[in-house]
């Protein structure tokens, strides 16, 4: 007779199916198709293992991505329609969960209160080049510290101008000027070089120095500044800082690259051209601006 053993106080005791299934109020024939479903996977579970598996090889390339953009990258490659709540319970049965970098806010020295803010909150574009917004992060490279500053246009979250330099606390003049005339530069090859732009950044040094107002006085350019110590007045790159940073360190591999200059050339293209954006509705920036009609 079929019998199963239970370890109980540390002596083994047998037990009959019968009188198991009747204790547990069940019959003996639904206790064995219990058991043949345990080894004849359903389709439901077949299809959630494939999910996880796709996940799993995804995360692996795009560690810094959720579970919404590994969504959209099965979708775009595979063609497979998964739903956001299937997405969402294969990462957390997996265990994959966000990491947000939380650091001490820290009201900035040197402030200026030479532009106001004229945006205000009200990011909303029609077209390329109509607001651009600038700002400077720090890159820790081979035991070295580098600034990169950006410009970046609001329609479309492209990036239209950087520079990498030697790190001057983000008061390197040359680095500013250097991503201002890249992003001039940008701006008239693609024909845009009469519309009107507002340029939004913070009230750094720099920014409102002399010397950077008249890199720019020849063109139709008006200046708006965030207001002293409020990092939200300029939430569009300081938002999209933190996931380049998180990028460059997790799918870049900052630290595999000899040549850093290199390294965030390769990013800038990767990042117009390839990376999904959630705020574009998972496409690129470069994809979005072409599917409006834009050059």
């Amino acid at each position: 007779m079929n019998y199963e053993y239970t370890l109980v106080h540390k002596f083994r005791i047998k037990y009959y199916i019968k009188d198991l299934c009747e204790y547990m109020g069940i019959t003996r024939s639904g206790y064995y198709r219990w058991l043949r479903r345990k080894e004849n996977k359903t389709e439901r579970q077949e299809t959630k293992e494939t999910l996880k598996m796709l996940v799993k090889n995804y995360h692996s390339i795009h560690p810094e991505c959720g579970y919404r953009a590994i969504r959209k990258m099965i979708l775009n490659e595979t063609g497979w329609i998964v739903s956001f709540y299937s997405a969402y319970q294969a990462f957390r049965e997996m265990g994959i969960y966000s990491r947000a970098r939380r650091k001490a806010f820290r009201r900035p020295k040197g402030v200026s209160d030479k532009f106001p803010n004229i945006i205000n909150g009200d990011w909303s574009t029609t077209r390329p080049f109509e607001k651009v917004c600038s700002d400077t992060t720090m890159l820790k490279h081979d035991g070295k510290k580098y600034d990169l500053n950006l410009h970046i246009d609001v329609f479309n979250n492209e990036i239209v101008g950087y520079d990498l330099a030697n790190y001057h606390h983000g008061n390197g003049v040359m680095n500013h000027l250097r991503s201002l005339y890249n992003f001039l530069r940008i701006k008239e090859e693609r024909g845009y070089d009469e519309e009107h732009t507002i340029l939004h950044s913070d009230q750094g040094r720099v920014y409102s120095s002399v010397k950077f107002e008249k890199a720019h006085k020849d063109y139709p350019i008006t200046r708006s500044m965030s207001r002293a110590g409020t990092p939200t007045d300029n939430p569009v790159i300081e938002s999209l800082i933190g996931w380049i940073k998180g990028d460059l360190k997790q799918y870049m591999k900052l630290h595999d690259f000899s040549d850093i200059h290199t390294a965030i050339e390769l990013y800038v293209h990767y990042f117009n051209n390839h990376r999904l954006a959630y705020r574009l509705d998972y496409i690129t920036p470069v994809e979005y601006r072409m599917i409006n009609g834009f050059t």
